[in-house]
């Protein structure tokens, strides 16, 4: 049962997302299930982001001279990194003063009353609930849902709440812990999720592959759900591309795009489709790994060989690859600035 005190500080949490939202105008984005840019967003409200390795810490808030500041460790995955500069953001709009935090922010469930989490400070929970409604927004979830087509019983599917963590750009035990926040798991479930080592998650995606790196790298499994989708990805992470093909009409699908665009592919094969009969068509399965930053629109092409004025289908999909492990300033770039009006 969660404490009085704890359910102040989470409202508060939440009140401060929801307003900081609204004068950033992330309604935008929340309509295209796109994720919330939480480093864009601190620079925005004047503050200064820096990333730089740190042993005892994964983020801070400083205010060095009066100036606000968030620092962010480069050892963390994309995921916890996004998470936790929404925490230390949280702090900043909740007029707290300068915190230093270590991996015990991770481990805490943000917005109900578990016992771990009613031993931390009021303003610790306040920011922890900040972080979770800022990134992650149930009409966000609602909207990533429906374009991939999810339900109810999907979630069940730790792949799934994985996939779901990726392209919302937010750690997956923070997505499993916004899916019970909005009911849309109970708690029993959300402990078994959280007991699913992220590992055999993601070697099941990959087969006998390796991982470049494996505390960094992610696993995006893209299909035709992801048309027009904008992915942020690590320098370390894997593509797995699952595509229908028609091979019964002829249609093969061309990945000369996706190699232009700095993607090296590293297994390409084709599966018969379940219970598809001779001439039904395969699913072709391209995993790929990009050998140079990323900054680039693909447009994946199925047609005719022999036929290049037949009309193709497509699948489009913008990339960049985040440089959130390099220390330094952080600086937005195109995809980080807000549209023109």
């Amino acid at each position: 049962m969660t404490r009085s005190p704890d359910l102040h500080a989470i409202s508060r949490g939440r009140e401060g997302a929801l307003r900081l939202r609204r004068e950033l105008e992330s309604d935008r984005d929340e309509c295209q299930a796109r994720r919330i840019n939480v480093f864009d967003a601190i620079v925005r409200i004047g503050a200064t982001l820096m990333f730089r390795p740190m042993q005892r810490l994964i983020g801070a808030y400083i205010e060095p001279d009066g100036t606000a500041g968030i620092i962010l460790n480069t050892e963390q995955p994309l995921g916890m990194q996004r998470f936790v500069a929404a925490h230390e953001l949280g702090h900043l709009v909740l007029g707290h003063g300068p915190h230093a935090d270590g991996e015990e922010i991770l481990r805490r469930q943000p917005v109900a009353g578990e016992q771990s989490s009613m031993q931390a400070p009021s303003e610790e929970r306040e920011a922890d609930a900040f972080a979770s409604c800022f990134l992650l927004p149930p009409s966000l979830i609602a909207n990533l849902m429906e374009i991939q087509g999810w339900k109810a019983e999907d979630l069940e599917r730790p792949k799934i709440v994985y996939q779901a963590s990726l392209r919302l750009g937010a750690s997956y035990a923070s997505m499993v812990h916004a899916l019970e926040r909005e009911r849309l798991i109970d708690a029993d479930l959300r402990g078994r999720l959280l007991k699913t080592p992220l590992d055999s998650v993601k070697r099941g995606l990959i087969g006998g592959w390796t991982l470049p790196n494996p505390r960094r790298s992610e696993v995006w499994h893209l299909t035709r759900n992801d048309e027009g989708a904008f992915i942020e990805a690590g320098r370390d992470d894997l593509f797995l591309l699952t595509l229908g093909e028609a091979t019964g009409g002829g249609y093969v699908w061309t990945f000369d795009e996706l190699r232009e665009a700095g993607f090296v592919i590293l297994s390409d094969q084709r599966d018969v489709k379940p219970g598809g009969q001779i001439g039904a068509g395969t699913v072709r399965r391209v995993l790929a790994h990009a050998e140079r930053p990323l900054a680039a629109t693909v447009r994946l092409k199925e047609r005719r060989p022999w036929n290049p004025e037949d009309s193709p289908n497509l699948v489009t999909f913008r990339c960049r690859t985040a440089r959130s492990d390099e220390a330094g300033l952080f600086v937005p770039g195109p995809e980080d600035l807000p549209a023109a009006p």
